[in-house]
């Protein structure tokens, strides 16, 4: 049976790496799950990422080795064809990080359920306010930017406004309940 693919969606500073490093975190030894990697033209390393240069990142689209890239906020991301297809036979869930403006695609070319994290516009501008990576103006252009979800999709949400625990909990107890649907 083909895994079924989780994507991880959600704003900048929603905590989605946080949550998804969590969950890695407690679900790491069962081999049911794979959190999947993705390349970033990124200068400093984050958990869960590979980084890579803008030409090998070019190389790389142009030679299909990507299932699909995407831009933002001066960065490109692509998720490798080979992180879909992991070579453990046990892998039930595909976990991947992913833009909202892929979603459409993935899906249908992939299938999938949505994990939508999120929280509070007053807890996301506090987030990346402490990240100190951008200015103020680049702050309130990220908190501005709405990409609306394709309607009907299999989607849970998790609200992120509180103790990283109980989001890192809910994203377990998420992903444990769709491997044991019927």
């Amino acid at each position: 049976m083909k895994p079924l693919l989780v994507l991880v969606v959600g704003p900048s500073g929603a905590g989605k790496d946080s949550v998804i490093r969590g969950a890695e975190a407690i679900l790491k030894n069962d081999p049911r799950f794979y959190f999947a990697r993705r390349m970033v033209t990124r200068n400093t390393p984050q958990a869960g990422e590979i980084n890579i240069s803008a030409e090998a990142f070019r190389q790389h689209t142009e030679s299909g080795y990507f299932a699909k890239t995407w831009d933002a906020h001066q960065l490109s991301y692509g998720l490798p064809r080979s992180e879909l297809q992991p070579q453990n036979a046990a892998v039930q869930i595909i976990i991947a990080n992913v833009s909202r403006t892929v979603l459409n695609d993935l899906l249908a070319e992939h299938g999938g359920h949505v994990l939508y994290i999120t929280a509070s516009p007053s807890e996301i501008r506090r987030r990346l306010e402490k990240r100190h990576r951008e200015s103020a103006a680049s702050i309130n252009d990220r908190l501005r930017r709405h990409i609306p979800l394709p309607e009907q999709l299999p989607m849970t949400t998790i609200r992120n406004d509180g103790l990283l625990e109980e989001a890192i909990k809910q994203c377990v107890h998420s992903l444990i309940g769709l491997v044991e649907r019927p």
